[in-house]
Protein backbone atom coordinates (compact mmCIF):
# COMPACT_ATOMS: atom_id res chain seq x y z
CA UNK A 1 0.00 0.00 0.00
CA UNK A 2 2.66 2.34 0.99
CA UNK A 3 4.93 1.68 -2.22
CA UNK A 4 2.07 2.17 -3.97
CA UNK A 5 1.14 6.14 -2.25
CA UNK A 6 4.67 6.89 -3.10
CA UNK A 7 4.42 6.13 -6.66
CA UNK A 8 1.36 8.04 -7.14
CA UNK A 9 3.52 11.00 -5.74
CA UNK A 10 3.70 10.05 -1.53
CA UNK A 11 1.46 12.54 0.59
CA UNK A 12 2.28 15.83 -0.10
CA UNK A 13 5.08 15.11 -2.05
CA UNK A 14 6.44 12.99 0.94
CA UNK A 15 7.32 9.82 0.33
CA UNK A 16 6.16 7.29 3.22
CA UNK A 17 8.83 5.04 4.54
CA UNK A 18 8.18 1.59 6.06
CA UNK A 19 10.32 0.51 9.25
CA UNK A 20 10.24 -3.00 10.16
CA UNK A 21 11.95 -4.57 13.02
CA UNK A 22 11.42 -8.36 14.53
CA UNK A 23 10.20 -9.67 17.46
CA UNK A 24 10.42 -12.76 17.10
CA UNK A 25 7.11 -13.18 18.72
CA UNK A 26 8.72 -12.31 21.90
CA UNK A 27 6.60 -9.20 24.08
CA UNK A 28 10.00 -7.80 25.56
CA UNK A 29 11.84 -7.72 22.20
CA UNK A 30 8.30 -6.00 20.79
CA UNK A 31 8.26 -3.44 23.54
CA UNK A 32 11.95 -2.48 22.67
CA UNK A 33 11.65 -2.46 19.18
CA UNK A 34 8.78 0.03 19.33
CA UNK A 35 10.39 2.44 21.65
CA UNK A 36 12.97 1.99 19.25
CA UNK A 37 10.70 3.07 16.18
CA UNK A 38 9.13 6.18 18.48
CA UNK A 39 12.40 7.85 20.02
CA UNK A 40 15.03 6.77 17.31
CA UNK A 41 13.26 6.49 14.00
CA UNK A 42 10.93 9.05 14.97
CA UNK A 43 7.54 6.96 13.56
CA UNK A 44 4.47 8.97 12.69
CA UNK A 45 2.46 5.63 13.50
CA UNK A 46 2.86 1.78 14.35
CA UNK A 47 1.73 -0.79 12.74
CA UNK A 48 1.79 -3.83 15.17
CA UNK A 49 0.17 -7.31 15.83
CA UNK A 50 -0.23 -8.51 18.73
CA UNK A 51 0.96 -5.86 20.73
CA UNK A 52 -0.39 -6.16 24.45
CA UNK A 53 2.82 -5.31 25.72
CA UNK A 54 3.21 -2.03 24.36
CA UNK A 55 -0.32 -0.53 25.02
CA UNK A 56 0.84 1.39 27.80
CA UNK A 57 3.73 2.96 26.42
CA UNK A 58 2.40 3.92 23.13
CA UNK A 59 -0.87 5.04 24.78
CA UNK A 60 2.05 7.30 26.94
CA UNK A 61 3.11 8.48 23.89
CA UNK A 62 -0.05 9.18 22.03
CA UNK A 63 1.22 7.47 18.84
CA UNK A 64 -1.62 6.13 16.44
CA UNK A 65 -1.04 2.44 16.58
CA UNK A 66 -3.04 0.12 14.07
CA UNK A 67 -3.10 -3.21 15.85
CA UNK A 68 -4.41 -7.06 14.69
CA UNK A 69 -7.03 -7.13 18.15
CA UNK A 70 -8.09 -9.91 19.08
CA UNK A 71 -7.85 -9.13 23.08
CA UNK A 72 -9.39 -6.70 25.45
CA UNK A 73 -6.59 -4.42 25.42
CA UNK A 74 -6.49 -3.24 21.61
CA UNK A 75 -10.56 -2.75 22.17
CA UNK A 76 -10.39 -0.88 25.49
CA UNK A 77 -10.92 3.53 26.16
CA UNK A 78 -7.56 3.11 28.28
CA UNK A 79 -5.72 2.75 25.19
CA UNK A 80 -7.54 5.35 22.86
CA UNK A 81 -4.94 5.74 20.09
CA UNK A 82 -4.59 1.95 19.26
CA UNK A 83 -7.12 0.75 16.42
CA UNK A 84 -7.84 -3.07 16.04
CA UNK A 85 -8.88 -3.83 12.18
CA UNK A 86 -8.75 -7.37 12.57
CA UNK A 87 -11.19 -8.69 14.70
CA UNK A 88 -11.93 -9.49 18.61
CA UNK A 89 -12.26 -12.93 20.03
CA UNK A 90 -15.30 -12.99 21.40
CA UNK A 91 -17.29 -11.15 18.56
CA UNK A 92 -15.47 -13.66 16.04
CA UNK A 93 -17.12 -16.45 18.05
CA UNK A 94 -20.24 -14.87 18.59
CA UNK A 95 -20.68 -15.05 14.83
CA UNK A 96 -19.03 -18.74 14.32
CA UNK A 97 -21.82 -19.61 16.96
CA UNK A 98 -24.93 -17.82 14.84
CA UNK A 99 -23.26 -19.45 11.71
CA UNK A 100 -23.02 -22.39 12.94
CA UNK A 101 -26.46 -22.06 14.03
CA UNK A 102 -27.86 -21.05 10.60
CA UNK A 103 -26.41 -24.30 9.29
CA UNK A 104 -28.19 -26.37 11.68
CA UNK A 105 -24.81 -27.93 13.47
CA UNK A 106 -25.83 -26.18 16.78
CA UNK A 107 -28.37 -28.29 18.75
CA UNK A 108 -29.81 -27.62 22.37
CA UNK A 109 -27.76 -29.44 24.93
CA UNK A 110 -24.95 -29.75 22.87
CA UNK A 111 -21.75 -30.26 24.63
CA UNK A 112 -18.66 -27.71 24.16
CA UNK A 113 -15.10 -27.56 24.71
CA UNK A 114 -12.84 -24.21 24.84
CA UNK A 115 -9.13 -24.78 24.12
CA UNK A 116 -8.22 -20.98 24.88
CA UNK A 117 -4.59 -19.40 24.51
CA UNK A 118 -2.99 -17.78 27.14
CA UNK A 119 0.53 -17.38 25.75
CA UNK A 120 0.84 -14.86 22.24
CA UNK A 121 -2.56 -14.20 22.30
CA UNK A 122 -4.43 -14.23 25.78
CA UNK A 123 -7.89 -15.24 25.48
CA UNK A 124 -8.28 -15.90 29.47
CA UNK A 125 -10.30 -12.61 29.75
CA UNK A 126 -12.81 -13.58 27.50
CA UNK A 127 -13.22 -16.87 29.05
CA UNK A 128 -16.78 -16.17 30.75
CA UNK A 129 -17.81 -14.12 28.08
CA UNK A 130 -17.42 -17.08 25.60
CA UNK A 131 -18.98 -19.85 27.55
CA UNK A 132 -22.06 -17.04 27.75
CA UNK A 133 -21.95 -16.56 24.48
CA UNK A 134 -22.30 -20.31 23.71
CA UNK A 135 -24.74 -21.03 26.88
CA UNK A 136 -27.05 -18.22 24.98
CA UNK A 137 -27.56 -21.21 22.23
CA UNK A 138 -28.27 -23.86 24.75
CA UNK A 139 -24.77 -25.35 24.85
CA UNK A 140 -23.24 -26.86 27.88
CA UNK A 141 -19.71 -26.25 27.90
CA UNK A 142 -18.04 -28.76 29.87
CA UNK A 143 -14.00 -28.03 29.52
CA UNK A 144 -11.94 -25.15 29.47
CA UNK A 145 -8.48 -25.91 28.64
CA UNK A 146 -5.19 -23.52 28.56
CA UNK A 147 -3.68 -24.55 25.09
CA UNK A 148 -0.49 -22.61 24.61
CA UNK A 149 2.01 -23.36 21.29
CA UNK A 150 4.47 -23.91 23.96
CA UNK A 151 2.49 -26.55 25.41
CA UNK A 152 3.80 -28.60 22.02
CA UNK A 153 0.81 -30.94 22.22
CA UNK A 154 -2.98 -31.61 22.40
CA UNK A 155 -3.39 -35.33 22.86
CA UNK A 156 -3.96 -34.39 26.68
CA UNK A 157 -6.66 -32.37 25.89
CA UNK A 158 -8.22 -34.53 23.24
CA UNK A 159 -8.34 -37.50 25.39
CA UNK A 160 -10.18 -35.56 27.99
CA UNK A 161 -12.72 -34.06 25.54
CA UNK A 162 -13.51 -37.80 24.33
CA UNK A 163 -14.12 -38.46 27.93
CA UNK A 164 -16.20 -36.28 28.05
CA UNK A 165 -18.48 -36.51 24.96
CA UNK A 166 -17.75 -33.57 23.79
CA UNK A 167 -20.05 -32.39 20.52
CA UNK A 168 -17.96 -29.33 19.32
CA UNK A 169 -14.55 -27.73 20.26
CA UNK A 170 -14.31 -24.04 19.83
CA UNK A 171 -10.58 -23.16 19.22
CA UNK A 172 -9.58 -19.86 20.83
CA UNK A 173 -5.92 -21.16 21.09
CA UNK A 174 -3.24 -20.16 18.24
CA UNK A 175 -2.18 -23.77 19.09
CA UNK A 176 -5.54 -24.93 17.24
CA UNK A 177 -3.58 -27.02 14.34
CA UNK A 178 -2.03 -29.42 17.13
CA UNK A 179 -5.77 -30.57 18.42
CA UNK A 180 -6.73 -31.24 15.16
CA UNK A 181 -3.52 -33.25 14.64
CA UNK A 182 -3.65 -34.90 17.92
CA UNK A 183 -7.74 -35.69 17.16
CA UNK A 184 -5.99 -37.61 13.99
CA UNK A 185 -3.62 -39.32 15.86
CA UNK A 186 -6.26 -40.40 17.88
CA UNK A 187 -9.24 -41.16 14.87
CA UNK A 188 -11.63 -38.97 16.75
CA UNK A 189 -13.34 -36.30 15.92
CA UNK A 190 -16.22 -34.41 17.86
CA UNK A 191 -19.52 -35.32 16.83
CA UNK A 192 -20.68 -31.68 15.67
CA UNK A 193 -17.10 -30.34 14.61
CA UNK A 194 -14.50 -28.02 15.06
CA UNK A 195 -13.48 -24.70 14.01
CA UNK A 196 -13.45 -20.92 15.38
CA UNK A 197 -11.39 -17.61 14.57
CA UNK A 198 -7.65 -19.06 15.01
CA UNK A 199 -8.57 -21.66 12.15
CA UNK A 200 -8.61 -18.79 9.57
CA UNK A 201 -5.50 -18.66 8.51
CA UNK A 202 -5.15 -20.61 5.08
CA UNK A 203 -1.54 -21.28 5.58
CA UNK A 204 -1.90 -22.92 9.41
CA UNK A 205 -4.58 -24.98 8.10
CA UNK A 206 -2.50 -26.50 5.48
CA UNK A 207 -0.69 -26.95 8.38
CA UNK A 208 -2.74 -29.20 10.44
CA UNK A 209 -3.12 -32.04 7.41
CA UNK A 210 -6.04 -33.63 6.51
CA UNK A 211 -8.22 -34.00 9.20
CA UNK A 212 -8.63 -30.26 9.34
CA UNK A 213 -11.18 -31.32 6.40
CA UNK A 214 -14.80 -29.95 7.75
CA UNK A 215 -13.35 -27.74 10.45
CA UNK A 216 -15.41 -24.15 10.41
CA UNK A 217 -13.58 -21.00 10.24
CA UNK A 218 -14.05 -17.40 9.55
CA UNK A 219 -12.78 -14.39 7.27
CA UNK A 220 -12.68 -10.27 7.55
CA UNK A 221 -11.98 -10.23 3.96
CA UNK A 222 -12.94 -11.15 0.98
CA UNK A 223 -11.67 -14.04 -1.26
CA UNK A 224 -9.57 -13.57 -4.18
CA UNK A 225 -12.16 -13.49 -6.51
CA UNK A 226 -14.28 -11.16 -4.35
CA UNK A 227 -16.58 -13.47 -2.68
CA UNK A 228 -18.23 -13.81 -0.68
CA UNK A 229 -19.43 -10.17 -2.44
CA UNK A 230 -18.04 -9.17 -6.16
CA UNK A 231 -15.00 -8.67 -7.51
CA UNK A 232 -13.83 -5.03 -7.62
CA UNK A 233 -11.06 -2.49 -8.96
CA UNK A 234 -10.26 -2.64 -5.28
CA UNK A 235 -9.44 -6.18 -5.19
CA UNK A 236 -7.37 -5.79 -8.37
CA UNK A 237 -5.60 -2.86 -6.99
CA UNK A 238 -4.70 -5.31 -3.92
CA UNK A 239 -3.68 -8.03 -6.10
CA UNK A 240 -1.32 -5.54 -8.65
CA UNK A 241 0.14 -3.94 -5.51
CA UNK A 242 1.67 -7.51 -4.09
CA UNK A 243 2.22 -8.37 -7.60
CA UNK A 244 4.41 -5.74 -8.01
CA UNK A 245 5.86 -5.34 -4.47
CA UNK A 246 5.39 -8.82 -3.01
CA UNK A 247 4.95 -11.90 -5.46
CA UNK A 248 5.91 -14.28 -3.40
CA UNK A 249 2.12 -13.55 -1.60
CA UNK A 250 0.43 -13.53 -4.75
CA UNK A 251 -1.08 -17.04 -4.31
CA UNK A 252 -4.52 -17.93 -3.10
CA UNK A 253 -3.28 -18.84 0.53
CA UNK A 254 -1.68 -15.67 1.43
CA UNK A 255 -4.65 -13.99 -0.36
CA UNK A 256 -7.18 -15.25 1.41
CA UNK A 257 -5.33 -14.35 4.72
CA UNK A 258 -7.31 -12.41 7.52
CA UNK A 259 -4.11 -11.31 8.52
CA UNK A 260 -3.12 -9.71 5.29
CA UNK A 261 -6.16 -8.43 4.21
CA UNK A 262 -6.57 -6.92 7.51
CA UNK A 263 -3.66 -5.22 7.56
CA UNK A 264 -3.89 -3.83 4.27
CA UNK A 265 -7.13 -2.07 5.13
CA UNK A 266 -5.64 -0.94 8.00
CA UNK A 267 -3.20 0.97 5.94
CA UNK A 268 -5.69 2.04 3.70
CA UNK A 269 -7.17 3.47 6.70
CA UNK A 270 -3.44 5.47 8.29
CA UNK A 271 -3.01 6.68 4.38
CA UNK A 272 -6.30 8.12 4.64
CA UNK A 273 -5.74 9.48 8.09
CA UNK A 274 -2.29 10.61 6.73
CA UNK A 275 -3.58 12.34 3.46
CA UNK A 276 -6.23 14.66 5.72
CA UNK A 277 -3.67 16.47 7.70
CA UNK A 278 -2.68 18.88 4.76
CA UNK A 279 0.60 20.21 5.06
CA UNK A 280 1.50 19.74 8.61
CA UNK A 281 1.52 15.90 9.63
CA UNK A 282 1.19 15.57 12.98
CA UNK A 283 0.06 12.16 15.66
CA UNK A 284 -2.40 14.45 17.50
CA UNK A 285 -4.32 15.12 13.60
CA UNK A 286 -3.76 11.48 12.56
CA UNK A 287 -5.63 9.82 15.72
CA UNK A 288 -8.30 12.93 16.12
CA UNK A 289 -9.16 11.63 12.15
CA UNK A 290 -9.13 7.33 12.70
CA UNK A 291 -10.92 8.27 16.34
CA UNK A 292 -13.78 9.95 13.92
CA UNK A 293 -14.15 7.31 11.35
CA UNK A 294 -17.46 6.02 10.72
CA UNK A 295 -18.07 3.50 8.03
CA UNK A 296 -14.56 3.76 6.75
CA UNK A 297 -14.51 1.69 3.25
CA UNK A 298 -11.86 -0.63 2.59
CA UNK A 299 -13.25 -2.29 -0.53
CA UNK A 300 -11.65 -5.70 0.58
CA UNK A 301 -13.45 -6.09 3.68
CA UNK A 302 -16.57 -4.67 5.19
CA UNK A 303 -16.38 -1.17 6.05
CA UNK A 304 -14.28 -0.25 9.49
CA UNK A 305 -17.52 0.92 11.48
CA UNK A 306 -16.01 2.97 14.25
CA UNK A 307 -12.64 3.74 16.06
CA UNK A 308 -13.66 6.20 18.57
CA UNK A 309 -12.08 5.23 22.06
CA UNK A 310 -15.08 4.02 23.79
CA UNK A 311 -16.78 2.38 20.50
CA UNK A 312 -14.12 0.61 18.97
CA UNK A 313 -15.39 -2.12 16.38
CA UNK A 314 -12.77 -2.32 13.29
CA UNK A 315 -15.10 -4.05 10.79
CA UNK A 316 -16.22 -6.81 13.08
CA UNK A 317 -18.12 -8.82 10.12
CA UNK A 318 -17.32 -11.72 8.60
CA UNK A 319 -18.11 -15.00 6.67
CA UNK A 320 -17.65 -18.47 7.22
CA UNK A 321 -16.72 -21.98 5.75
CA UNK A 322 -15.49 -25.35 6.10
CA UNK A 323 -12.07 -26.25 5.29
CA UNK A 324 -11.77 -29.01 2.44
CA UNK A 325 -7.91 -30.31 2.32
CA UNK A 326 -6.38 -31.61 -1.01
CA UNK A 327 -4.53 -34.21 -0.80
CA UNK A 328 -2.85 -33.89 -3.73
CA UNK A 329 -1.37 -30.77 -3.38
CA UNK A 330 -1.50 -30.50 0.49
CA UNK A 331 -3.26 -27.59 0.29
CA UNK A 332 -6.55 -26.39 2.65
CA UNK A 333 -8.86 -24.32 0.98
CA UNK A 334 -12.65 -22.79 1.59
CA UNK A 335 -15.83 -21.04 0.21
CA UNK A 336 -18.11 -18.62 2.01
CA UNK A 337 -21.40 -20.24 3.60
CA UNK A 338 -23.63 -17.48 2.59
CA UNK A 339 -22.07 -13.60 3.05
CA UNK A 340 -21.06 -11.45 5.95
CA UNK A 341 -22.51 -11.26 8.69
CA UNK A 342 -22.63 -9.82 12.65
CA UNK A 343 -23.76 -11.34 15.93
CA UNK A 344 -27.26 -11.13 16.72
CA UNK A 345 -25.90 -11.32 20.69
CA UNK A 346 -24.06 -8.22 20.33
CA UNK A 347 -27.34 -6.32 21.80
CA UNK A 348 -27.87 -8.81 24.76
CA UNK A 349 -23.90 -8.05 25.43
CA UNK A 350 -24.61 -4.05 25.41
CA UNK A 351 -25.16 -2.88 20.98
CA UNK A 352 -22.65 -1.72 18.75
CA UNK A 353 -19.80 -0.35 21.16
CA UNK A 354 -20.25 -3.98 23.77
CA UNK A 355 -16.67 -4.46 23.47
CA UNK A 356 -15.28 -1.60 24.33
CA UNK A 357 -17.62 -1.25 27.60
CA UNK A 358 -16.33 -4.87 28.19
CA UNK A 359 -12.96 -4.97 27.67
CA UNK A 360 -13.27 -1.70 30.04
CA UNK A 361 -15.04 -3.71 32.78
CA UNK A 362 -11.97 -6.47 32.66
CA UNK A 363 -9.08 -4.12 32.54
CA UNK A 364 -11.33 -1.98 35.38
CA UNK A 365 -10.93 1.11 32.98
Amino acid sequence: MFQTVNEAGGIQGRDLRLIAYDDGGDSSQMLANVRKLTEEDKVIALVTGLGDAALDYVTGKEVPTISFGVTPGAFSSKYPTVYPVVGNALLWTQEIIAGLDENGVIEPGIKVAIPYDTGLIDISPYLDALKESWENYGAEVVSTDALTLETGTCEPQVLKWRELGVDWVDFQSAAWFLCVQAASDQNWKPAKGMGGWPASVPTIASLAGPFVEGVWAGSNGDQPDGSPRELTAAHEEFQSALEKHYPDMLDPQHLDSPALLGYYAGSKLMVAALEAQGEFITRQGVNEWIQGVEDFETGITPSIKSMAPDCKTGSEEVWIGPWEYDEATKIASRKPVGGYFTSPQKEDFGGKCFLTALSDEILGV
